[in-house]
């Protein structure tokens, strides 16, 4: 199994790097790791120099992170495909824990794993237990699901995954959830659901909206309707 790992970029010069070198200390070695920036003004994509040829930068205009993220998979060729923030970091046993989910259950489409969440202000420190984590950077997924289920809804700026699985789950995603803590999410004030708040729960309930929309029409009517509840 090839494993592509994709971490969409913007303004997080802070962080990036940090990001991915967690990637790079994985046990089970990424075969592809690609950096989709998206249109970053603070000069983030630039501290990547350095990591060439062991990470790849695609510099994109701004236009949201589903469609770096899709960019991202369109770029990459691994059967496996796994997501990180650029401000957030993965626990080095990540990728070898859940590749041997894939490998050893052939019907599973994703694995998921614990997050911790963590703030740095004054010195890391823990926030609250760690949470099942569905979330993209708790994920590793087969390429096929994205063939079976689309990509991500490029008209979505900010809510990216959520409308995503919650349309999958419902079209039939298989899915295995680890008690192991796979990713860290650091809690800064930048992080967008804090800056942008509002508009990821616009887009969130937005996007929900439209899983539904779509999960009835494929459904069809009910057989146990009568025909004069057809409309």
């Amino acid at each position: 199994m090839r494993i592509a790992v994709i971490v969409p970029l913007y303004n997080t010069r802070a962080y990036i790097t940090a990001a991915v070198d967690s990637i790079l200390a994985q046990t089970r070695p990424a075969d592809e790791i690609v950096v989709a920036d998206d249109g970053s003004t603070d000069g983030s994509a630039d501290l990547l120099a350095g990591y060439a040829p062991r990470v790849r930068v695609i510099r994109l205009p701004h236009a949201g992170s589903a469609t770096a993220l899709n960019r991202g998979i369109g770029e990459t060729t691994g059967d496996a495909i796994a997501f990180l923030d650029a401000d957030d970091l993965w626990a080095n046993d990540k990728l070898e824990r859940q590749e041997s989910v894939l490998l050893a259950e052939p019907d599973v489409d994703c694995v998921f794993g614990l997050v911790q969440q963590f703030s740095q202000g004054g010195g890391a420190r823990t926030l609250r237990e760690p949470q099942p984590g569905v979330s993209r950077i708790g994920l590793l997924i087969r390429r096929t699901a994205f063939e079976r289920f689309g990509l991500f809804d490029a008209t979505l700026q900010v809510a990216d995954f959520v409308p995503w699985y919650v349309h999958a789950v419902a079209a039939g995603l298989k899915v295995r959830m680890l008690e192991h803590v796979v990713a860290h999410r650091r809690i800064h004030d930048g992080n967008s659901g804090i800056t942008r708040r509002d508009q990821q729960q616009q887009e969130s309930l937005l996007g929900l909206k439209r899983a539904l929309d779509l999960r009835r029409r494929r459904s069809g009517p009910s057989e146990n309707a009568k025909p004069g509840d057809r409309g």
